[in-house]
């Protein structure tokens, strides 16, 4: 059988015949875009544009430290005891000109309750002390297991006739925090006292209330903690 040379042969595609003289060669298909073949490893130019530097995180704000004589006030409502401060000695909370000043207290542990001079007088010892007691009028947070409160209110009860009354906290070495507020109303939250690692952040308040009572369930204290009959309370 003869074979016929004129018909092309589909199946031997990979062979292509030759151009002959002055005729122009077949133009082989477009090949398929395959983007830029750079080889930088960042994004794209039309990308590159739309990259913003992260914003910068804003500096915290200066924590104010108790130095001779610390007032607190609306502007500077709090401040930060030292770890020298919140560890050593006693803080002494009194009110002037008169009136009686007792404490809401809760321990790391939920612990809660009052310390009064009509009620009760102290709260559960550590290292055979009370760690909050009231003893002569005045209110007493013993430091050297600070790290076993987590939060305190000072409260002012009984306020007389007068056109404020200022709270007053001593420091062991002498340095003092002082908070004055109006003084119209039978309990009076004039300190808050919160224990942040160590550290005792003393905040001006300045609510009122009915009642002690009526300031604890206010600020979230069960207060429910009785002492032991065991417990000789120390006036």
């Amino acid at each position: 059988m003869a074979l016929d040379r004129t018909r092309p042969r589909p199946d031997l595609g990979y062979l292509r015949r030759r151009p002959r003289r002055g005729e122009a060669p077949a133009s082989a298909p477009a090949a398929a875009s395959t983007g830029s073949l750079s080889l930088s490893l960042g994004p794209p130019p039309a990308q590159r544009s739309t990259l913003r530097a992260p914003a910068a995180v804003p500096a915290a704000p200066p924590v104010h430290r108790a130095s001779g004589r610390t007032i607190l006030g609306p502007a500077a409502p709090t401040v930060t005891l030292d770890r020298r401060q919140s560890a050593i000695g006693s803080l002494d909370f009194e009110v002037t000109p008169q009136g009686r000043v007792s404490a809401v207290w809760e321990l790391v542990d939920g612990t809660s309750g009052l310390v009064s001079e009509q009620g009760t007088t102290t709260s559960p010892e550590f290292g055979r002390r009370g760690l909050v007691q009231w003893h002569k009028g005045r209110l007493l947070v013993g430091l050297r297991h600070v790290q076993q409160l987590r939060r305190l209110l000072v409260v002012v009860e009984a306020i007389p006739q007068a056109p404020a009354v200022t709270t007053v906290a001593t420091l062991y070495g002498g340095a003092s925090v002082e908070s004055a507020h109006e003084s119209h109303v039978p309990a009076l939250v004039s300190l808050a006292l919160y224990q942040v690692d160590g550290e005792l952040v003393i905040r001006r308040e300045g609510a009122g209330f009915p009642s002690l009572p009526e300031a604890a369930k206010a600020y979230g204290f069960a207060a429910t903690w009785t002492p032991p009959p065991a417990v000789q309370v120390r006036r």
